[in-house]
């Protein structure tokens, strides 16, 4: 009687730090999952004068035109801009219209 109580106890016992370790890992999992990178926490996304696209900072292409830091999402972007002249521009307005449809 005394061996099938201590049994008892001891599976009772694998159990409860079984279901306690499966617990732990669910809350582990679930910590990460909704966990975001440090670098997209405190990133301000910038937006391309040409198409209009919005960008992390740090991942935009910058260039200085006219005394000004202009952000762009690719190098196409850049060249399309320095091509066709300022935002405030007919061209610039030009280039808007050409890629309003897209992305």
């Amino acid at each position: 009687m005394i061996i099938r109580i201590l049994l008892l106890t001891v599976l009772l016992y694998l159990v409860f730090l079984l279901v306690r370790s499966f617990a732990a890992s669910i809350a582990r999992r679930k910590q990460v999952m909704t966990r975001r990178p440090a670098s997209v926490q405190s990133e301000d996304l910038v937006q391309d004068p040409v198409c209009r696209r919005y960008v992390p900072e740090g991942e935009a292409i910058k260039a200085s035109i006219d005394g000004r830091t202009l952000h762009f999402c690719s190098r196409e972007c850049l060249e399309k801009f320095r091509a066709g002249g300022s935002p405030g521009s007919a061209e610039g307005a030009k280039l808007r219209k050409e890629n309003a449809g897209r992305g």
